[in-house]
């Protein structure tokens, strides 16, 4: 009997991974980071709007990266296709970094007086939720989680001033949602697999 034979065709019951790692897969951690983000920069507009400009600023260009990094294995490994790849994130983050921009420039008291301080992070905020919710559509349907739990983080802003621990339990809401929808979908396709073996 050659070595090859002796190689087992399927993989024992003990060797599949545990749930801690079936929770946090790498492909999962960019979504799960993004909510996180999302999360400490709807908390910190909410108690200061005007120095959580900065914040944003900054998280647009890590939420690109974060969906380029995520997308990459799941494009063609051509360089077309991954310059593609590159260059739609690019051009849909970059147009909300510029729209980013209109809303510091119309609530900058120097040039205009049209936005006060609430109004500017909540336009901004709104901006943030509808651009992921539609690289959601585009990308990866997981981007739309983050960007109801946006949606919702700017309403709850609009509503109640003083409401980190709603946005605290917002977060853990749609964190651990996700995680139990995919570990029930894990376990059914890991059933209708085995059905399909049996």
């Amino acid at each position: 009997m050659s070595e090859l034979e002796l190689t087992p065709t399927t993989e024992p019951a003990s060797a599949q991974p545990s749930l801690w790692r079936r929770l946090f897969r790498i492909k999962d951690i960019g979504f799960l980071l993004m909510i996180v983000l999302a999360w400490i920069g709807a908390a910190y507009t909410t108690s200061d709007a005007q120095g959580s400009r900065w914040y944003w600023h900054w998280l647009i260009p890590i939420f690109g990266l974060i969906c380029i990094v995520t997308q990459w294995n799941h494009v063609e490994p051509t360089l077309k296709a991954r310059s593609l790849l590159v260059a739609r994130q690019i051009l849909h983050w970059g147009v909300v970094l510029l729209m980013l921009q209109f809303v510091f420039v119309a609530s900058n008291r120097s040039f205009m007086d049209t936005l006060d301080d609430q109004q500017a992070s909540f336009l901004l905020m709104l901006t943030v939720t509808l651009s992921t919710f539609l690289a959601g559509i585009y990308f990866d349907w997981r981007l739309c989680v983050v960007a109801v739990f946006l949606g919702a983080s700017a309403v709850f802003m609009v509503i109640v001033q003083n409401i980190v621990p709603a946005l605290v339990l917002v977060g853990v809401v749609v964190i651990l949602a996700y995680l139990l929808w995919d570990w029930w979908y894990t376990r059914r396709q890991e059933r209708q697999a085995a059905q399909t073996e049996g």
